[in-house]
């Protein structure tokens, strides 16, 4: 269609490759935006711009530590299976619970990015685990929003009865 470049945002790190290939043999720059992606031959894409999302899931990890004094169960709401950003964000927060070994993950599952999977998800954890669950890692703030939605409707008061951290500073949170 001739355009003078693409910057993609992409969903999930896999699956890029035939395209961005097509992408190089018509001379057109690739730029990413925010997530990355998995591909044999990084230049098929000029650059990343994106957050050092390990590094996110770090400061996620250390602040929980902090919250529950080194002591504690939580759950994992996870971001869409297959994206960097879930990847990454568990990897960093994996790094400092590691570290940590008082702060035990009892459940783990995708909400995949969405306050209304955040919420099922959290329902769930809640039905299974109940007042065990003494925190909660969401991915993102609209995960959060929906597990917050979920301890509420639990009878429990979220930030004293559970604390919880999220990533991304969306107006709401």
């Amino acid at each position: 269609q001739g355009v003078d470049a693409i910057v993609l945002a992409p969903v999930v790190e896999t699956g890029w490759e035939p395209v961005l290939r097509e992408a190089k043999a018509a001379g057109i720059p690739v730029f990413l935006a925010d997530r990355g992606i998995t591909v044999s031959d990084p230049g098929l894409y000029v650059t990343l711009v994106s957050p050092d999302v390990v590094e996110e899931g770090r400061i996620a990890g250390r602040w929980m530590v902090e919250a529950l004094k080194g002591n504690g169960s939580i759950v994992e709401l996870k971001g869409t299976v297959g994206s960097s950003p879930a990847n990454d964000r568990h990897q960093g927060f994996n790094e400092i619970l590691k570290r940590n070994p008082g702060i035990t993950v009892i459940a783990s599952q995708s909400g995949d990015f969405t306050r209304a999977g955040g919420k099922q998800v959290m329902e769930a954890f809640l039905k299974t685990h109940g007042r065990k669950i003494k925190g909660v890692y969401a991915h993102n703030d609209d995960m959060a929003l929906g597990a917050i939605q979920a301890i509420e409707a639990a009878g429990m008061k979220p930030g004293t009865d559970i604390k919880i951290i999220s990533i991304d500073a969306v107006r709401g949170a």
